[in-house]
């Protein structure tokens, strides 16, 4: 069997787990009950198919520089606010040296969403003291 892109497989576990869920509510505990097995095997593809992403880094990730910043923002990664500072200071190195915010994302463990929202903010607040 070809191996399936990880978000296409992501997307039919999450629409089986809605057709569930939809089932249990509508009263057909039935369906919902055949549906279970499914979903949850489904589940465990979508697991094992996110396992591989976490492999030896390449390109700018691999470099010397980049991983002393990650390995110092992983290490103060316990703190309290200044540490929350520190990390949107070095979200914001990263978006500067032309890191995408999905390999950003990725490498600090946080959604893409807050990423763009920091780089967003950050971006603004440099246009305001020009």
């Amino acid at each position: 069997m070809e191996r399936i892109q990880n978000n296409l497989l992501s997307d039919t576990y999450n629409l089986m787990q809605l057709a569930r869920e939809t089932a249990r509510i509508k009263g057909s505990q039935h369906t919902a009950d055949k549906l279970t097995p499914v979903v949850s095997q489904l589940k465990e593809l979508v697991n094992q198919q996110q396992a591989p992403l976490s492999s030896a880094p390449t390109g700018i990730l691999a470099q010397d520089d980049f991983q002393s910043l990650l390995n110092v923002e992983k290490k103060s990664n316990s703190n309290s606010i200044s540490d929350a500072r520190e990390r949107n200071q070095v979200i914001v190195a990263m978006a500067s040296g032309g890191m995408s915010e999905v390999d950003i994302a990725r490498q600090m463990g946080m959604p893409r969403d807050e990423v763009r929202m920091v780089v967003n903010l950050a971006n603004s607040n440099s246009r305001r003291i020009v």
